[in-house]
């Protein structure tokens, strides 16, 4: 799909900026955007699509947290922004309880970049230096089995999503990982 049919980067961000005030969320946005975009890469997919799904997935929680509203009312937004229904299906399919089916791999990377990325740089962000570079696969799964870290974090979701990209878990974490170093900077972090 060419960029040119839907809305680009600048709107997306604007959106994300009306919507979302609290900073760690817009750090969050900028993580999963950079691990969409480099999934994109991997896969051979358009990188401007996966990068824009990673920015926006969020963009409602802030104004709609409930369950039943959050990606819901977002996605009516989307519409009424411009965006296709690819975008907004593969935003909503990343809520368990919207029973969406992730049928295609711009949705499995979008449930697998989520809660997984946002587990990274909360693990980064405990260590003394918040280096990336620093962080491994093994300390990050150390810290998925210290259930009163992060608890926030639903750790089926960070299994499923690996196991629907057909990786194993210290190898997503590890391309997570490489993914963030290049934008550690804008996210608070040491690369």
């Amino acid at each position: 799909m060419s960029t040119t049919l839907w809305p680009g980067r600048e709107q997306a961000w604007q959106l994300l900026n009306r919507y979302t005030k609290n900073p760690s969320l817009i750090k969050h946005a900028l993580a999963v955007e950079a691990v969409m975009q480099a999934l994109a890469e991997r896969y051979g997919e358009d990188p401007d699509l996966y990068a824009r799904v990673g920015l926006l997935h969020d963009f409602d929680y802030e104004a709609f947290p409930e369950i039943g509203e959050h990606t819901i009312q977002g996605g009516r937004i989307l519409a009424e922004e411009g965006f296709p229904d690819l975008i907004v299906e593969a935003i909503r399919s990343h809520v368990n309880e919207n029973g969406i089916p992730r049928d295609t791999l711009l949705k499995r990377a979008i449930y697998a970049a989520d809660e997984l990325t946002g587990f990274i740089v909360a693990a980064t962000l405990v260590r003394p230096n918040k280096s990336l570079s620093e962080l491994t696969p093994k300390s990050v799964i150390k810290k998925l089995k210290d259930k009163s870290f992060a608890k926030g974090v639903n750790r089926n979701d960070v299994y499923q999503g690996a196991e629907g990209l057909g990786i194993e878990l210290d190898e997503l974490i590890q391309f997570i990982i490489n993914a963030l170093i290049p934008h550690a900077e804008a996210l608070g972090l040491n690369p």
